[in-house]
């Protein structure tokens, strides 16, 4: 997967910028290296963060890997800096090395599913039940 690091490319975000709204199409996935990201979504126009990743975490793997468009709202909330890679040349490198592909595929899904939908859809119900 040497590949994989060959390809990469520099990235930054500033503090406060949206990373991916609700519905976005993901080109990349970054792999950020140092500063804070909050996940979350929208309700009634209002945003609700209520996931704080901080240095080393990857924005964008569910929804790129398996064609997704983005669910939640993903906002850099200090300057984040990192690298990534473009939907094309991931894809190539997924099924080039299938058998690690696959092993990443269920990394992903499995990581995605249980660190990021699952909580955000229990607070997003209970934001629902309060407004109701």
């Amino acid at each position: 997967m040497t590949a994989l690091l060959l390809k990469l490319e520099p990235i930054f975000y500033y503090s406060g910028t949206i990373i991916a709204h609700e519905l976005d199409e993901f080109s990349e996935i970054s792999f950020c290296m140092t500063g804070q990201c909050v996940i979350g979504y929208e309700i009634n126009n209002q945003k609700r963060f209520c996931i704080k990743y901080s240095d080393n975490f990857v924005v964008g793997a569910y929804d790129l890997t398996f064609n997704k468009k983005s669910m939640f709202i993903y906002k850099a909330l200090t300057y984040v800096e990192g690298y990534f890679i473009r939907k094309e040349i991931w894809m190539d490198l997924i099924n080039e090395y299938s058998t690690i592909g696959l092993c990443i595929k269920r990394n992903i899904l499995l990581n995605y599913l249980l660190k990021i939908r699952i909580k955000i859809n229990v607070h997003k119900e209970r934001a629902m039940n309060l407004l109701k």
